[in-house]
């Protein structure tokens, strides 16, 4: 089971990857908890550190692409040198600005954030074998989910030894130290720009098959935003909302799990249709979790949900690493994150909508299996797009380019 992880982690570069990659990912969780008690401290206002928190989330939503698509265009390497000192530009700002000017400090924040994350998933097909690229995809998925369960338990650790802002600073830290880190891996030392030709306004938004995948990422988000709301609703009508952690918490854990277990064996099915019935899968237990009869029982079927959403969450990167326009190799990785947050958004605020004070949480748990069956077609139409796995004879050798195997519009 450990055999492909084995291998990945000895091609040359791929530690020096996976390090930068952990740094930068978790200074982004610890930050978004950081950011809101420091605001609530400055600001007095839980309404008012709101608007902090959405500024600097959409700033990064919407600004992300531009990043991605500079550095397809010009190199990762000086597009993350201009980035990382901007970056800490803004936290100067957000650190030193006076509360009333909060707000346009977060905004600058996350507009001027690197873009690491989609620069390393951009880089892996240039760096590991198509056969390594699901544990690659799967490795990065899962230290999302970690870092996403380790980040938010680490703010109350450090603020028993420094202030709020102190967390903050030291998250940025974190973010800027796995920036420097990634400009100086091989990875990005060896990336070339892409040679000058026509680039569309919208990107990878103009090629079918990458605007599917996306579409299909941010319904897996959505999904994931419906159950922020159910299990809340569902924990209280067990009798404590303070649960609702718990649930949350498991849904990252069996999603951790699932992660791993689908780089760990080479899977018959291909990448398209193993995404739809995952996507069944998914709908199938969420509408089983509205009628849950106890905690436990709920507690056993959100684990089951992280169990299938964790591969379908690395599926989808692979995919689009295999069939996206080479010269968006970057860009599309970019726009995966801004669709996911839209997907996000928009389920917490459907799901928040639907579901009434005294409401059991069926109402939300329906809504995001109506995502997951939504997700499954789309899927299902993208009936072309194939395996992340070329055949034997199609594998590039060790550290060659994939861009020859990459369908482009």
């Amino acid at each position: 089971m450990l055999a492909p992880y084995r291998r990945l982690l000895a091609h040359p570069g791929v530690p020096h990857l996976l390090v930068a990659g952990l740094i930068v990912k978790l200074g982004t969780p610890v930050l978004s908890l950081a950011l809101l008690l420091a605001a609530v401290d400055r600001l007095g206002s839980y309404a008012t550190a709101g608007l902090v928190l959405t500024g600097h989330a959409l700033a990064l939503a919407l600004c992300a692409p531009l990043g991605g698509r500079l550095a397809d265009r010009y190199g990762p390497r000086p597009v993350l040198t201009g980035y990382l000192a901007a970056h800490a530009l803004a936290y100067a700002v957000l650190l030193l600005a006076p509360p009333a000017l909060m707000i346009g400090a977060a905004v600058l924040l996350g507009a001027t954030t690197p873009p690491a994350g989609s620069v390393i998933r951009g880089a892996w097909p240039r760096l590991v074998p198509a056969a390594s690229l699901p544990a690659a995809y799967a490795v990065d998925n899962a230290v999302n989910e970690l870092m996403f369960i380790v980040g938010p338990l680490l703010v109350p650790v450090l603020t028993l030894a420094v202030p709020a802002h102190g967390v903050m600073a030291a998250a940025g830290a974190a973010v800027l130290l796995g920036t420097a880190l990634l400009l100086a891996s091989s990875a990005v030392r060896q990336a070339t720009p892409t040679p000058p030709g026509r680039f569309h306004l919208a990107g990878p938004l103009t090629h079918r098959p990458t605007l599917l995948l996306l579409t299909i990422a941010a319904f897996g988000t959505f999904t994931f935003g419906c159950l922020r709301i159910a299990t809340v609703a569902s924990a209280t009508t067990f009798g404590s909302a303070a649960s609702a952690g718990v649930l949350m918490g498991l849904l990252s854990a069996g999603a951790l799990l699932g992660t791993l277990g689908y780089g760990a064996r080479a899977w018959p099915t291909a990448g398209g249709r193993l995404l739809v019935l995952l996507s069944l899968a998914e709908a199938a237990v969420l509408l089983g979790g509205a009628w849950a009869p106890g905690f436990l029982t709920l507690a056993v079927l959100i684990t089951l949900v992280g169990l299938v959403t964790g591969p379908r969450d690395a599926v989808v990167p692979a995919l689009l690493a295999d069939h996206a326009p080479a010269r968006y190799r970057t860009e599309v990785f970019a726009w995966l994150n801004t669709f996911m947050w839209v997907g996000y958004g928009l389920g917490t605020a459907v799901a928040g909508r639907l579901t009434g004070p005294h409401d059991t949480g069926v109402t939300a748990f329906a809504t995001a299996a109506a995502a997951a069956v939504s997700g499954a077609i789309l899927a299902a139409v993208a009936g072309r797009i194939a395996s992340p796995l070329p055949a034997p004879a199609a594998v590039p050798a060790e550290g060659a380019s994939r861009e020859d195997h990459i369908a482009d519009s």
